[in-house]
């Protein structure tokens, strides 16, 4: 993702426009190359430190007018990074070895006499070798190759950001990373947003209706859904800017919602955003004709660490239910739409279960969600809710929510889940 400060953008006072390449333009090879040269560095400097990595960038991009535009490329390929400390030993016990010997041998000069006997290269030596013993002592066996004075004079310091070691890099086209650079324009602009407005035009596919409700499920992002007598559904996501906490993590989901908007057809997006220090009001607009590109494929979404936990646990379980995850738009009498999670199906009998997982939530949101299942949904159906996901600060009265509820705070607990599943299968 960009940083505030890799942001480009036209703001005429009502509305932003960011600053698409024009990938087709004119330009459009001289960006190209100029992402391949990027790229190659990357590919290049494996195993070496992010200093030298910086260097060979900064040579690169020198002073000319693309400044900006190439470390924007800069970052997004370290979010394709890993960088790592390559060092003999945890440079915080490296340092209390050397730190510990320079006190004991004070001073430490540079050539030696008769008064002053130790030298920095003799510091080194002697954490060479205590560092050595430790090491062997803690695997309980000899090292493979022993520790040098310039194992420790590397690993001192090696924590440093500027020290640490790429040790591995996703590639990609150069083509791809300036589609993935307008894309992270688009997405850099919506961490200021306070509001999204979607509309899906009715007559799409039912997969990429059910696709795009499971990706807003995955991410976890409040929102609401009302659908036309005409089919068209209208959603509203509450911005990151709208929460009380939780602000940077809910952000970038939402950023990695729009990938997911991308894969569909017929849709319109109206962003109400906060910005710059006044945070003045403006709009950003988007369709399906934006000429973004999403790097996700058409596959629907991951379940959450929370759902994939719980199923490992429940399959662990003896009991008659069987689970499966659900596939079923539920419309809620054209004010919600879900898709359960998981479906409890009795083995002898039947009988089914629905269990809803809630993403981030508040009070007021979760109170109108609950009325809406209550009205319209299922009457075999539970929402589970995470106590760390709320957003706001007002405590929820669970009494008052007229749908069975699962509330749980690290992981949902099958046997919990099962007494519930007993009482409302039907």
């Amino acid at each position: 993702m960009l940083t505030a400060d890799l942001l480009r953008v036209r703001d005429d006072g009502d509305s932003i426009e960011p600053r698409y390449i024009k990938i087709e333009g004119k330009a459009g090879p001289r960006y190209q190359a100029r992402a391949e040269q990027m790229i190659a560095l990357f590919s290049s400097h494996i195993g070496q430190r992010r200093a030298v990595l910086d260097e060979a960038i900064g040579d690169l991009i020198g002073d000319g007018t693309d400044f900006n535009l190439s470390r924007g490329f800069k970052k997004l390929l370290e979010d394709r990074s890993t960088f790592e400390v390559g060092s003999v030993a945890s440079p915080i016990d490296v340092r209390e070895v050397v730190f510990g010997l320079s006190a004991t041998h004070h001073p430490i000069v540079a050539s030696t006499d008769t008064l002053h006997t130790h030298t920095r290269e003799d510091i080194l030596d002697m954490a060479a070798v205590e560092l050595q013993r430790r090491l062997e002592e803690a695997k309980g066996e000899p090292l493979a190759a022993p520790v040098t004075r310039a194992d420790v004079e590397e690993a001192l310091y090696g924590d440093l950001n500027e020290n640490q070691r790429l040790t591995s890099f996703k590639e990609l086209e150069g083509i791809e990373l300036l589609h993935r650079y307008n894309l992270a324009l688009a997405q850099a602009v919506l961490y200021r947003a306070r509001e999204l407005r979607i509309s899906l035009q009715a007559g799409a596919q039912a997969s990429q209706y059910r696709q795009l409700f499971n990706y807003l499920k995955f991410y976890q992002l409040m929102h609401r859904v009302r659908r036309s007598p005409a089919g068209a559904w209208k959603l509203t996501l509450d911005g990151p800017i709208s929460l009380l906490k939780s602000t940077n993590k809910y952000g970038l989901k939402m950023a990695m919602f729009l990938p997911a908007l991308l894969l569909c057809e017929g849709w319109a997006m109206e962003a109400d955003l906060v910005w710059g220090p006044s945070r003045e009001a403006r709009t950003f607009i988007l369709d399906d004709g934006c000429g973004l590109k999403s790097h996700y494929k058409a596959k629907g979404a991951y379940v959450t660490e929370e759902q994939a936990h719980f199923e490992k646990r429940w399959k662990a379980m003896k009991t008659p239910w069987k689970i499966s995850r659900g596939a079923e738009l539920l419309d809620l009498g054209g004010h919600d739409v879900l898709v359960p999670d998981v479906v409890f199906t009795h083995k002898e009998d039947g009988r089914k279960a629905m269990m809803e997982i809630v993403g981030y939530w508040r009070r007021g949101w979760l109170k109108t969600k609950a009325q809406n299942v209550q009205r319209h949904g299922p009457k075999n159906l539970m929402l589970a809710v995470s106590d760390r996901l709320q957003t706001d600060r007002d405590k929820p009265q669970w009494d008052e929510l007229p749908v069975a509820l699962m509330p749980f705070k690290g992981v949902i607990l099958p046997k919990k889940v099962l007494a519930i599943v007993e009482e409302i299968a039907t």
